[in-house]
């Protein structure tokens, strides 16, 4: 039975890099992929967000590189720049002490910088988006051909945008069947693996136990209110509940910055995480929310989708998310790693059914409140009750 990290035989640096960041017991999904990666297996892993996954394929990944060998060894594919890059940064962290050379490949990185770099130094493991390295793979600046594993991560994302499934389709026929495939997601459709039979043929499949949503360290609530109220709700939600880290997700891009221009004018500081801001834009807000200086960050899902950002307490919902599957995406990014959250969606009459769709596909119970005298109020019960504040 694995109760610590040194079952898993891992190299020294990469057990001293968990020492210091002070993770030392393996969560469930870690302790059901690790070992079958570790053994060569092709593998299709759900869990639900904020549940360890990027270390449960990382970690195996680096243990098996050869530092010896300059080839390309590794291939880990991620449907988003920001999603990337987070994979990237914990990467660097657990190698810092090694000789493995990693790099970044980012679709909204200058390519013509890249591909000096990669004249300069060859990577053993890439980070990337799969339309990136498959051009740089296409011009011959990337070899695919020695690549032994190769992860998908947020593979029900990159399978549900064609163009990005079809460049990993693509970097797959480079590397061949030879290699070893790891997909992982918090949701994986029912036909996945026919899908990605040209690929694997008996992958392992290992779920974490338990819900995809933690019931009993988030709560799930509702306001209901008219349309022209959602934004006012929202910033007597962030005053009342004193929220200092808090993911506030609108339905268009439009919404984003008209969202986030009214909450500041109400001296709310908050930030916007647009689609179509600059890379440089972007990386900003992300490190000022981080850190602390913002306290609201607003965004739809295309921008925040797989985001792994630190004591999040708060998601609120101007919008409703477009399914079930949209909502458990946005709800991990509260609740992670055993802390607790809250999630509230703010829904006008007509959209009440959706609430019902929810809770039966996600198997919760997301109960009715209404905000009064800066008190969320049961509706079933004359008595106040105040939304538990979050300990960062």
């Amino acid at each position: 039975m694995v109760h610590s990290f040194s079952d898993f035989n891992l190299a020294p640096y990469l057990t001293k890099a968990l020492e210091e960041k002070d993770i030392k017991e393996p969560t469930d999904i870690q302790i059901k992929a690790i070992p079958e990666i570790l053994d060569g297996q092709d593998v299709i892993a759900r869990s639900q967000t904020g549940s360890g996954k990027t270390l449960a394929f990382l970690l195996p990944i680096l243990n098996q590189i050869d530092s010896e060998k300059k080839d390309l060894q590794a291939v880990i594919l991620a449907p988003t720049n920001e999603l990337a890059m987070q994979i990237f940064d914990v990467l660097k962290d657990l190698t810092k002490d090694s000789s493995i050379i990693a790099d970044s490949f980012l679709g909204s990185a200058n390519v013509k910088r890249q591909i000096e770099k990669l004249k300069k130094s060859k990577p053993q493991v890439a980070v990337g988006t799969p339309t990136r390295v498959l051009e740089l793979a296409e011009s011959k600046k990337l070899k695919l051909h020695l690549v032994k594993c190769v992860v998908v991560d947020e593979a029900d994302r990159m399978l549900a945008e064609k163009p990005t499934w079809q460049a990993f389709q693509a970097i797959a026929s480079r590397v061949g069947r030879e290699g070893q495939y790891i997909f992982v997601s918090a949701t994986i459709p029912e036909n996945f693996q026919d899908l990605v039979g040209q690929n694997v043929q008996l992958p392992v499949m290992v779920t974490s136990e338990g819900s995809l949503i933690d019931s009993e360290r988030v709560e799930h609530l509702f306001i209901v209110c008219e349309a022209r109220e959602k934004i006012e709700i929202a910033r007597k939600l962030i005053r009342n509940l004193e929220i200092k880290k808090g993911l506030l997700f609108v339905n268009h891009l439009d919404k984003v910055t008209e969202t986030t221009d009214k909450l500041k004018y109400r001296e709310i500081n908050a930030k916007s995480l647009s689609a179509d801001s600059t890379k440089v834009e972007r990386a900003n807000v992300m490190k000022e929310f981080q850190e602390g200086k913002i306290e609201i960050l607003v965004a739809s899902d295309l921008a925040a989708r797989g985001l792994d950002i630190n004591d999040i307490t708060h998601v609120i919902n101007i919008h409703p998310p477009v399914d079930a599957d949209a909502y458990l995406h946005r709800a991990g990014r509260t609740g992670r790693m055993g802390k607790s959250g809250v999630v509230i969606s703010i829904m006008e009459p007509k959209e009440l059914f959706i609430i019902k769709k929810f809770e039966k596909a996600l198997n919760i119970k997301i109960e009715e409140r209404r905000l009064e005298y800066g008190n969320l109020i049961s509706e079933n019960s004359p008595k106040n009750i105040q939304t538990r504040k979050k300990k960062s």
